[in-house]
């Protein structure tokens, strides 16, 4: 339950060393680069033409990953890169590839196929176009320049036209037209609402042309100046042209193909060398700098000093560290350190936010409570089971998965122990499934070895429990906050706030406690003036800070009232047996529909089968879903508003870029 100790390193070194102390820092993986002050001089022009450099290539290795990875068939899955899965390389050995690899002219070289490319598909694109429209001419008996140009005293025109306008607008050209003109309709079917036309008509008579054709509503189609043969001949010289672009955008494919199966690996190596570099560089632009000496400032954890000290001590000579405590009003990073049984529920708390610097830890408080919460919530043991086992094969094939993933990975882990230990107690075992098929009846015994309370039965012990939990959880948070309020020396807020409210809603519990009977009278009394002093000083704590008596009053009214809140926050964890009870009764439906479809003759024990591993598939993921997001729920709504704001930075330091390959200090190759 605590925050990692952020310590100030001032580091002074000598220029000749700078990147390889950058380098050591950036494979130790301790600092947070703290940027430098705006007005503080600064060595540019080298920097920023160093910058300039890796930026270029990072532009040229973007451009070919984006060319080249479509056409790459990576022997290496998504999902297996993601649980780590990835190529082992030194910055040494990423260095030596990037000294033989001249990304510039291989760069050039695919920007030159990829214009042909879209060169050539916006040819084959444009021909498809031609071949389109000539279809609709297959018995246009002329060339088709007398469309596109015309002659000297002959031209055309062509497009669609409503299918009730044809008789109308043929009647129209007969009129004005006559015999100085030439009609040709496509064939159409009954229910076609446009038709396509082709008129001839004398170059004079083009007015009375366009005059009809408007008139009727035709659309006229341009057609292209390079269509000049009959149609026949120019869709037979399309399609051979056709053909061989389609063959040439083979061939290319084929060399792409090619260089994207011997490149690809090589270029996203380089994608996390250049981009590591470039961070290594972007430190010098918070450095301060002098004729020989760079300074700059980073945030340390105490615990990693000894491994930074040892990584520089070959550049001793050349370089100053220098440790101070955070001044007062400086916000460091945070870094949460817990121990290892809760480590993995720190990724909780990041989803939430990380505590401000000195902000107590919610982490290990947390996480008793997400742990029985999940099981109740889901509460089935197969269910858990199937998790569990599907968690071991991951995390035993993925040795070198992410830590961030395999946190996660234990925190689900966690998660189906409890559900295993819920689930047992109250005999759920992919819902009723033993009860229901008569061939697992050898599994009863284990089943009812283990068996507490049927929730289904007693809902209002399970309920009664929820509530239980609730108040303990809230009551929790209360003490906390009362706690954090003593650590920071606040002991107005801690006595007249906190401990007012604790102490009041302790006193109604006893109260209720001894007025029910549960309790003995004499808890009773003492609940009674507990609730009344808690009161009190809850309605002169709310009013102190307003002005006037009837000010104060209503303040301390209305924080009285706001006691009724509690009530709610304890009724929501009535969800705890809610979805407990939906869990289990999905898998009861599930099983009967199972039972129901294997009376089917023939093929009803194959449809049983299905409905019951399909049933319980579904269903299985639905509530793990639903256990896990209200689960946090009551985290972070309930628990976390009594004593959490979580409004801190997380601690980046600098590292390796790490997308495709993992970046160790020596070569572990495989």
């Amino acid at each position: 339950m605590a925050v990692a100790e952020i310590k100030k390193l001032d580091l002074y070194l000598h220029k000749s060393v700078r990147e390889e102390v950058l380098g050591v820092l950036q494979r130790v993986g301790c600092c947070e680069i703290i940027p430098r002050p705006a007005d503080a001089p600064q060595d540019a022009p080298m920097t920023n033409e160093r910058l300039q450099e890796i930026d270029g290539k990072i532009s040229e290795i973007r451009f070919l990953l984006r060319f080249l990875e479509p056409h790459y068939v990576d022997p290496v899955s998504s999902l297996d890169r993601s649980l780590g899965e990835k190529p082992i390389f030194s910055m040494t050995e990423l260095s030596r590839v990037a000294e033989k690899t001249n990304i510039e002219d291989f760069s050039a070289k695919m920007h030159a196929y990829e214009a042909r490319l879209l060169a050539v598909r916006s040819e084959i694109s444009q021909i498809d176009g031609k071949l389109l429209l000539l279809d609709k001419f297959q018995d246009f008996p002329y060339t088709m320049d007398l469309l596109s140009s015309g002659t000297e005293r002959v031209c055309g025109l062509s497009g669609t036209l409503p299918t009730n306008n044809l008789q109308g607008w043929k009647n129209g050209i007969e009129a004005k037209l006559g015999k100085e003109s030439e009609v040709f309709v496509s064939s159409f079917g009954e229910k076609d609402a446009e038709v396509w036309v082709t008129l001839l008509y004398a170059r004079e008579r083009e007015a009375d042309a366009f005059d009809v054709s408007s008139k009727y509503s035709l659309s006229r189609v341009e057609i292209p100046n390079d269509l000049n043969l009959s149609p026949s001949e120019e869709v037979s010289a399309l399609e051979s042209r056709k053909v061989a672009l389609k063959a040439e955008e083979a061939s290319i494919m084929h060399i792409v193909r090619k260089e994207a199966e011997s490149w690809v690996p090589v270029i996203r190596s380089l994608s996390d060398y250049f981009s590591s570099l470039r961070k290594r560089y972007e430190v010098l632009d918070d450095g301060i700098f002098t004729d020989q000496t760079l300074a700059f400032q980073s945030w340390i954890p105490s615990r990693s000093v000894d491994a930074l000290k040892k990584g520089l001590l070959p550049y001793q000579k050349n370089i100053e560290i220098v440790l101070s405590d955070p001044e007062k009003e400086e916000i460091p990073p945070t870094l949460l350190q817990n121990a290892n049984w809760s480590h993995p529920y720190e990724t909780l708390t990041k989803l939430y936010g990380v505590p401000v610097y000195g902000e107590l830890d919610p982490t290990s408080l947390m996480a008793p409570f997400f742990f029985i919460y999940f099981g109740m919530c889901l509460g089935d043991a197969g269910y858990a089971l199937v998790m569990i086992a599907a968690l071991t094969y991951f995390m035993r094939k993925y040795k070198r998965m992410p830590d961030s993933v395999r946190q996660f990975m234990r925190l689900i882990m966690g998660a189906a122990v409890s559900t295993l230990i819920y689930g047992a107690l109250t005999g759920s075992w992919f819902g009723d499934l033993a009860d229901s098929y008569e061939f697992l009846g050898f599994f009863r015994p284990i089943k009812n070895m283990f068996f507490v309370i049927d929730p289904m039965q007693k809902p209002m012990v399970i309920l009664g429990i929820s509530l239980a939990f609730g108040i303990v959880h809230l009551s929790f948070g209360l003490f906390i906050s009362f706690y954090d309020c003593i650590r920071k020396k606040d002991y107005v807020a801690a006595f007249g706030d906190k401990g007012a409210w604790i102490t009041m809603l302790a006193g109604i519990l006893l109260l209720a406690g001894g007025a029910s009977g549960a309790l003995p009278g004499a808890f009773s009394t003492l609940g009674k003036w507990m609730a009344i002093v808690g009161a009190v000083v809850v309605f002169v704590y709310q009013g102190r800070g307003k002005s006037g008596i009837m000010a104060k009053f209503f303040s301390g009214v209305l924080a009285l009232y706001g006691s009724t809140s509690y009530l709610g926050d304890v009724l929501s964890y009535s969800r705890l047996l809610a979805l407990g009870l939906a869990s289990a009764a999905v898998g009861v439906i599930i099983n009967m529909l199972g039972n129901l479809s294997s009376d089917i003759p023939y093929v009803g024990w194959l449809i049983g089968i299905m409905v019951v591993l399909v049933g319980h598939t579904f269903g299985m993921a639905v509530n793990i879903l639903g256990a896990f997001v209200h689960s946090l729920r009551l985290q972070y709504v309930e628990f976390f508003s009594k004593f959490y704001s979580g409004g801190g930075k997380f601690f980046a330091p600098l590292t390796y870029s790490s997308q495709y390959v993992d970046i160790t200090e020596a070569s572990a190759k495989k």
